[in-house]
């Protein structure tokens, strides 16, 4: 009999540990100028996105992953009606943000036209259409620079990169000067999301470096996690504001303000699940009120995963 083929993911730093996934069947192996795009279709998880190795996200979850990132963020947000999305290849981060009914235009920024493209051909069921929905202007060159140079303020910012490593321009995306770009541009009240690495009882540090980073920009900073089962790890994710965050994402008014947005009946987020998420473990308690844990990411001293 032969053998299936498998990819094999290593991940957490210093490649201490892996994941195996058996690929039924490969739709996309090509190299762009930016990475290694594979999409496949795998056992148990459905089809999959792996960027120069490493899963991103598969058909089974990625509602997880995208509804964690985007919706706190939104909710905090009294009228989200410019938006801006830093990377979200695949379109799925998109899609859960043309939910809220009160946007009105996102500015979506991923460097990678080639990712993209793939994405609009092999990944409907995460954009879902949303790469052609009339509020989105779809750009395709670097966000920070962008950000930098842009005139217009946002309501809300999510970041959707890549992990941050040697090579990777993502690794600009998760320092001390690009939050405070960010900052400058989010209008009063605006909010920052974005995947904030392995808060994994193995694997925290880089976690708790971004969101110490993140303290030094913003005046509210909210830590939070969820458990990703292609990732076969719970991922960290972080909100920030300079308004205080915590009446805003009280889970008792959730469900009045998806409601009212016309994003009820979520495959995942409501309120109970946002309690679950920001309920942090101990250990990942401790270790962000740890000095010794962490650092501060700067430009010239960058979080590197791989």
């Amino acid at each position: 009999m032969q053998s299936p083929n498998w990819v094999i993911d290593f991940h957490f730093r210093h490649e201490s540990r892996a994941s195996m996934y058996r690929v039924q069947n490969t739709v996309v192996n090509t190299l762009s100028d930016y990475q290694r795009v594979l999409i496949v279709d795998l056992a148990d998880f459905g089809r999959a996105l792996i960027l120069d190795g490493s899963l991103q996200s598969s058909a089974l979850d990625e509602h997880i992953y995208h509804q964690a990132l985007v919706h706190p963020a939104m909710i905090a947000c009294p009228a989200p009606n410019k938006v801006f999305v830093a990377g979200g290849g695949e379109g799925a981060t998109l899609r859960e943000i043309l939910r809220h009914n009160t946007v009105e235009q996102v500015t979506m920024v991923d460097i990678d036209p080639v990712l993209v493209e793939l994405a609009r051909q092999y990944l409907g069921e995460w954009h879902q259409g949303a790469f052609d929905d009339p509020r989105v202007k779809l750009l395709h060159q670097d966000a920070r620079a962008y950000l930098e140079n842009c005139p217009d303020k946002f309501d809300c910012i999510i970041s959707d990169v890549v992990e941050p490593t040697g090579e990777s321009p993502a690794a600009l995306l998760f320092t001390q000067e690009f939050f405070q770009i960010v900052q400058s541009r989010l209008n009063p009240g605006g909010t920052l999301a974005l995947q904030a690495e392995a808060a994994d009882v193995s694997d925290y540090e880089a976690h708790v470096s971004i969101v110490k980073t993140l303290q030094t920009c913003f005046n509210s900073v909210r830590s939070y996690q969820v458990e990703v089962a292609c990732f076969s790890a719970t991922w960290g994710f972080a909100v920030a504001s300079d308004s205080p965050l915590e009446q805003r994402l009280n889970p008792q008014t959730i469900p009045q303000v998806l409601s009212k947005r016309n994003c009820a009946n979520l495959r995942f987020y409501d309120a109970e699940s946002h309690l679950h998420m920001f309920s942090l473990p101990k250990y990942l308690r401790d270790a962000l009120q740890n000095p010794n844990v962490g650092m501060i990411i700067r430009d010239e001293h960058l979080l590197v995963v791989d």
